[in-house]
């Protein structure tokens, strides 16, 4: 029995370089998981940061073409007593078409809401080109303004503007 129990032993450990073998494997196939489930974690984070860099340097470049300058003289406003608006003039002076539905006016950085705010082209198109003449009739709180200095700003979608002083 005990050369049975020796013979045995002898025998597992003569096999041990099988199961070094297979043990070694596992290790190198659960490395090998783990180095691939890296590297998809990096390239999707990386993937993520050129994307929102592309379209940062895309609306960059839109607003360095983008140029808006209120044409007004600033001494005399035009106002309608009537309608209770005033009439400001913003020439497109940039490289790029804006759309005249997304200018945002403000007023004494006042935000005039856009059911206040009537932007017509003079050509009656519905984009406002290089070189175009948007009117703006606006209706401020308080209608009017008190006499003194007042200042407005017409911005565009991306957020470019122009701004001017002006009296009443």
């Amino acid at each position: 029995m005990k050369s049975m129990l020796k013979t045995e032993r002898n025998s597992l450990l003569k096999n041990t370089g099988a199961e070094t073998a297979v043990t070694h494997m596992i290790f190198f196939i659960a490395a090998m998981i783990l180095a691939v489930s890296v590297v998809v974690l990096i390239s999707g984070n990386v993937q993520s940061m050129i994307a929102s860099s592309s379209a940062s340097s895309k609306l960059v470049s839109e607003q360095m073409r983008t140029d808006i300058t209120i044409v007004n003289d600033p001494e005399i406003i035009p106002y309608d007593g009537g309608s209770g608006k005033y009439t400001f003039y913003a020439k497109n002076t940039g490289k790029t078409e804006l759309v005249p539905e997304y200018v945002t006016v403000l007023v004494d950085g006042i935000l005039i809401e856009p059911t206040s705010v009537d932007a017509a082209l003079t050509d009656g198109d519905v984009v406002w080109r290089p070189g175009d003449i948007l009117t703006l009739n606006v209706t401020t709180e308080p209608s009017p303004l008190e006499t003194g200095d007042h200042r407005v700003l017409v911005a565009a979608e991306n957020g470019k503007s122009g701004a001017m002083s002006f009296k009443t």
